[in-house]
């Protein structure tokens, strides 16, 4: 019961994360779509974003803090797993659980990078 609670947060973390990567093109497109001009006239005078090109460089360091800690979860997770399967002591059980672990921490690698890939190559569609 306990394995497969934990599975099923997994199941949906993974959901959640592949999601958002999927949506952030879309959703800074929209926000591309905008007149900027007049937006970028009536932003505040003590703000850090002078001009439009600034928001892309803020959105970019919130994805590449995402992607560092994403890497640092998932290779928590793959010691983790490796400490369990070292320790399982030839019990199939957790030596199961552990490279059910370590396969889970491999697709998240995966998908980290391939979100980061995605939008480099969304990032050069956008542009001029």
């Amino acid at each position: 019961m306990k394995k497969i609670r934990k599975r099923n947060i997994l199941k949906g973390i993974f959901v959640i994360s592949l999601t958002t990567n999927l949506l952030m093109p879309v959703l800074i497109n929209s926000v591309l779509a905008q007149n900027w001009q007049g937006a970028a006239k009536d932003l505040a005078q003590g703000s850090p974003i002078k001009k439009p090109s600034d928001i892309f460089r803020i959105l970019a360091k919130v994805v590449q803090y995402t992607y560092t800690i994403f890497f640092i979860v998932a290779v928590i997770f793959i010691i983790v797993a490796a400490f369990n399967f070292l320790t399982s002591q030839g019990n199939p059980e957790k030596i199961n659980s552990a490279k059910s672990q370590i396969t889970w921490a491999i697709v998240a690698i995966a998908i980290a990078l391939i979100s980061v890939g995605a939008a480099q190559i969304i990032k050069a569609f956008i542009t001029p």
